[in-house]
Order: C-alpha cells, then sequence, then structure tokens
C-alpha cells in the first residue's frame, strides 16, 4: 500500500457530456409488492420537484394531477394525463430557457398499465442552439425521494440510491463479481475510506450526496481500509483505489483494463468541499455519458408527446361528432327564419329565434273583404280567404314549434354527447385550436361555443379594432365560461369565484365590477352587468390589459359576453 496512485483527475471531454439529439433516459420499475398508491406517490413527488424549480406556483390543476400548461419567467411547465381501459398514464414536461439560444426539456412520465406494476420514465433533452450542460438538468433527486418512499427496480435489482458500504468478506465478493461482470451496464463510483479518518460524519454525508446525485446512473460503493487490500490483490494496485481516493469504474472493466479509462481521483485533490463538488459534478458527467451511450432501451416507453398525440387522435372522432351535431343544431335553428319569412324576427342573440305571427285584426279582415267584394267575388271570396289565411296561420305555428323542439333536442343531445366524451377521459373540443388573430375570435366562438356563449352585437364591433395582443388568453377565458362557469350556473351553483382562475392562467382573476358595472341591452331587456374577467392590471394599456364582461342568462342557458377586450369605464348606453 505504499505506492501513491498515480494521478488521473481530469474529466471526460466536454462533448462526451452532453446531452445529443437522442436525449438522456432512465426507467425504473415499482416493485410488485409496493403499495397500490405508489403511482400516485411518484406523480405528487414530481409534482414537488417541478414546483421547486419553477419561480411561480403551479396552477391548482397540477396538484391534482391533471393536465395543465403554466409559464414562468424563463421556464414552462405542462402536464397531460390520460385513463381509459388500458391505464392510467401522466406526463409532464419542465422546459427551460436560462440563457438566450439555450433551452432543455426535462420530462418525467409515470405509467401505471392496467394489472401491471407501474413505471417512471426519465428524459432529458437539449435543444439548445449553444449545448447546455446536463448535469443540472438531469433530476437526480426527484427519483432519490421516490426511491425513498417507495421500492424501485432499475434493471431487475433495487435502485441504488444510498452507498453500499462493503463491511464484509461476502459483501467484497459480491462487489468484486460484479465489478468485473462483462455483462455490468452499470458504472460503479467507488470510494475508499481513508485510514485516518477526522470527521466521519462529513464522509458519510459527502458519500450520501453522491450516491442521491447518481441515483438512476451509478452505484455508490464504499471501501473501508482493510477492504482496499483485497480489492488491490484482485485487480492490481493500479487499478485499485485506496487511502481515500474515488475511482469511477466504467462497464467492461477486468483487470487488464486501461487505468486512464476509469479515473482516479486523488484525496489531496479534494482537501476542502469544493474539491469533492467539483469531483462529484465529474461523476456524474461520466454517468450521463454510460447512459447515452447504453442505448434505447434506456429511454422511456411512453412520453409527453406519446400521450398528447394519443390525446388529440382519441379526441378527433368524438370532437367530429360533436362538431356535426352542432352543425345540425345550427341548421335546424337556421331554417326557422325561412319558415315564416318577415314573420320570424331577430333578437339581440345570433341565433334566430321564433316569434308567433300576429293573429289577422278585423281591421285586416274587413279591408281585404272590402277589396273582394271590389273585384266582383262577393262574400264567398272574403271567406276563402280568411280560410286560407287561418291554415297558413296554423302552419307556421307547427313549423315554429317543430323548429324549436329539434332545436332544444339538438342542444340535449351535444350536452349528453360532450358529458360522455369528458366522462371517457376525451375532449370534445381537443381538436379545435385557439384563436390566434382577433378576426377568427368571433367566427371561432360561434363554430364551437355557439350553444354556450353568446357574443353581444356590440363585442363583435369592438373585435374588429382589438389592441389586446393574446388571442390565445382571451380565447381560453371564453372557453372558461363555456364550460367551469356555465355548468356551475346548470348545476345552480355560484359561479362566481372571486379571485385567480388558475385553470386559465395564474394572471387571470374574475372580479366584481363595483363601480364599473355596465349595462348590456339583450333579447329586448336590460341587463346589468357584474362581474368580469381580468388580466393586466394597467387598465389604460388596451394592447396589455383584457376585460371580459359577461352575465347568465337563464333563459337561453347561456353565457352572454357583454363587452370585450378593452376596461369599460362607464356604463354602456
Amino acid at each position: 500500500m505504499g505506492q501513491r496512485p498515480e494521478r488521473a483527475d481530469a474529466g471526460p471531454p466536454e462533448h462526451l457530456a452532453r446531452i445529443d439529439g437522442s436525449g438522456l433516459g432512465v426507467t425504473v420499475r415499482v416493485a410488485p409488492h409496493a403499495d397500490p398508491s405508489a403511482a400516485h406517490e411518484c406523480r405528487r413527488i414530481a409534482i414537488d420537484w417541478l414546483q421547486d424549480r419553477m419561480d411561480t406556483p403551479l396552477p391548482r390543476r397540477a396538484m391534482a394531477h391533471r393536465s395543465f400548461t403554466h409559464a414562468g419567467a424563463d421556464a414552462v411547465c405542462r402536464a397531460i394525463r390520460t385513463r381509459d381501459g388500458r391505464g392510467d398514464y401522466w406526463a409532464a414536461q419542465l422546459e427551460r430557457t436560462p440563457h438566450k439560444n439555450q433551452a432543455t426539456v426535462t420530462e418525467v412520465a409515470v405509467a401505471h398499465p392496467e394489472g401491471r406494476s407501474p413505471h417512471v420514465s426519465i428524459s432529458v433533452f437539449d435543444r439548445s442552439v449553444v449545448p447546455a450542460d446536463p448535469a443540472g438538468q438531469y433530476p437526480a433527486e426527484m427519483l432519490a425521494g421516490m426511491a425513498d418512499r417507495i421500492p424501485l427496480l432499475l434493471g431487475g435489482r433495487t435502485l441504488s440510491h444510498t452507498p453500499i458500504v462493503v463491511d464484509s468478506p461476502e459483501t467484497m465478493a459480491g462487489f468484486h463479481r460484479m465489478l468485473v461482470d462483462p455483462g455490468r451496464r452499470m458504472p460503479f463510483a467507488v470510494v475508499s475510506v481513508p485510514p485516518d479518518i477526522e470527521d466521519p460524519v462529513l464522509l458519510r454525508e459527502q458519500w450520501e450526496r453522491l450516491a442521491r446525485m447518481l441515483t438512476g446512473l451509478a452505484i455508490v460503493w464504499v471501501l473501508p481500509p482493510k477492504m482496499t487490500y483485497r480489492l488491490s490483490d484482485q485487480v492490481s494496485k493500479s487499478l485499485s483505489v485506496f487511502l481515500g481516493a474515488w475511482r469511477f469504474y466504467r462497464p467492461g472493466f477486468n483487470h487488464l483494463a486501461d487505468r486512464t479509462h476509469h479515473l482516479l481521483f486523488l484525496k489531496n485533490r479534494m482537501e476542502d468541499e469544493r474539491g469533492v463538488e467539483e469531483t462529484a459534478r465529474q461523476f456524474l458527467a461520466m454517468a450521463i455519458e454510460e447512459r447515452m451511450r447504453a442505448g434505447s432501451d434506456a429511454h422511456p416507453s411512453v412520453g409527453y408527446d406519446d400521450l398528447a398525440r394519443e390525446e388529440a387522435a382519441a379526441g378527433r372522432a368524438p370532437a367530429r361528432l360533436v362538431a356535426r351535431l352542432r352543425d345540425s343544431l345550427r341548421s335546424t335553428s337556421a331554417e326557422a327564419p325561412r319558415a315564416g319569412d318577415a314573420r320570424y324576427g331577430q333578437s339581440g342573440d345570433t341565433q334566430a329565434s321564433v316569434h308567433e305571427p300576429a293573429p289577422a285584426t278585423s281591421e285586416t279582415v274587413a279591408a281585404i273583404g272590402e277589396r273582394a267584394a271590389t273585384d266582383g267575388h262577393g262574400p264567398r271570396i272574403a271567406a276563402e280567404g280568411a280560410e286560407i289565411r287561418e291554415h297558413r296561420y296554423k302552419e307556421v305555428l307547427r313549423r315554429a314549434d317543430r323548429a324549436e323542439r329539434e332545436r332544444d333536442e339538438a342542444r340535449q343531445r351535444v350536452a349528453r354527447l360532450t358529458e360522455l366524451v369528458r366522462a371517457l377521459g376525451g375532449d370534445p373540443d381537443a381538436a379545435t385550436p385557439f384563436p390566434t388573430a382577433w378576426e377568427q375570435f368571433a367566427p371561432w366562438c360561434d363554430e364551437n361555443l355557439g350553444e354556450c356563449v353568446s357574443l353581444a352585437g356590440a363585442v363583435r364591433r369592438d373585435l374588429r379594432g382589438a389592441e389586446f395582443e393574446d388571442v390565445a388568453l382571451a380565447a381560453r377565458c371564453i372557453h372558461w365560461l363555456a364550460h367551469e362557469y356555465r355548468e356551475e350556473c346548470l348545476r345552480g351553483g355560484n359561479p362566481h369565484v372571486h379571485g385567480c382562475i388558475h385553470e386559465i392562467d395564474e394572471s387571470v382573476y374574475n372580479l366584481p365590477c363595483d363601480e364599473d358595472c355596465v349595462d348590456c341591452k339583450w333579447r329586448g331587456r336590460r341587463h346589468r352587468v357584474e362581474w368580469h374577467l381580468q388580466c393586466g392590471a394597467d387598465r389604460h394599456d388596451p394592447r396589455r390589459c383584457l376585460c371580459i364582461y359577461y352575465f347568465w342568462d337563464a333563459d337561453t342557458q347561456r353565457v352572454v359576453v357583454a363587452s370585450m377586450p378593452s376596461h369599460q369605464e362607464t356604463t354602456l348606453n
């Protein structure tokens, strides 16, 4: 043991430690004997990890393990969840842009196929122009946190997230057998214990930090002094590790290996905490390099993009069916004005409404009889004319009743089908993207939300010259009114949630109008509008401030948008 280990503490070439286009992937499985709530616990730990890395709180949908999208200062976090007869699948992405021309995506997926144990997949992708450092993006602490609470398996063995102390001949024999196994794919980070320990607590903390940092990528072994002698006898001193040094044994190691390929870090290079941290970082870089070299079997079987595509594909057929029913409804409603021509009037609503034609007055009948008498046809013509008018009047009433019944039945079919699609885990609006320009807004609203939301005539005029820049955000607000808000109204509840509407965005608030209440003339009646959705504090800047004034119309069971997108300072005329 008197021979001094050679210095070989240079890290791997920098380009080998970068995340290439294929990405870094680690997949672990929950042990069969784990608690049934293991998948839920894994999702909860992942969400906590994502929350720690965002500069703003995640929405309540995230904490409920539902699909969401949330943007921060330099990061975007999104998640998607699908549940069907095949199982329960959840995936989240954290996309960070810390510097110009740099973008990294860390993804975690928790899949629980029906009848099988859950598994957790972690991926890291570099989408940067200037390559990013992968060491800071790999969520080792999240995976270690899962292993603290849930028995996890990696490659058929228990996932190692704590250092393994080789404290017996049997353990030493097992360690050596695995070290020289030609089929080994997991790197070994081997730490030797110095013979003169000054602070054993500090040493143990260093080993534990290293093991958690390398969770899923490498196994940390600790060799006491007497075990370093055994290792030197088995692999030679030049390939051993002792006197407090650390060594990184790559897969494929044997007693004839090139020692420079299995780097050694001497104790005198780690005299202070900074040296230990730098060595641990280099170990992590080498472990990432080895994992990426392992090949495609390290990649997850399901990810965020897979679930997004599957959800979109599953939602297209129901969405198309809902759209066809909506088209049928609009066609039915559109036929009503043609049935009675001028006797069918238009209200303030965008949909045609049916009105009974006014019955013939005595003055009208007398005038017609007088004209018939002057024509020489006498009372017979007058009687026939009255009979024809009465027949036409009754026919118009029958058409009006039939049109209204068909309209109501179509609405009920759309509502039932929409609820069915949601109950099956689909989204009836999944195939319809939000508009990105104001000229698309009113047609989009009529096409997709026409049975739930109505735009007042003043709104349609104001949209032509709208200045608010985020059209998609305004569409998400209308979508919330058409679904969450309207459904609460239909249930008879009080949907006026005062404060942030997390389902839309952290910047959107539902607030009472107070002194800024507006009046809206709708379907021949004047309505007082007392609530509005608001985004942006500067009401005098129409480009960045959005205000949507709305009220609930119980007669049509729709939300009526009275004014948008600008702030209203005075009552509408």
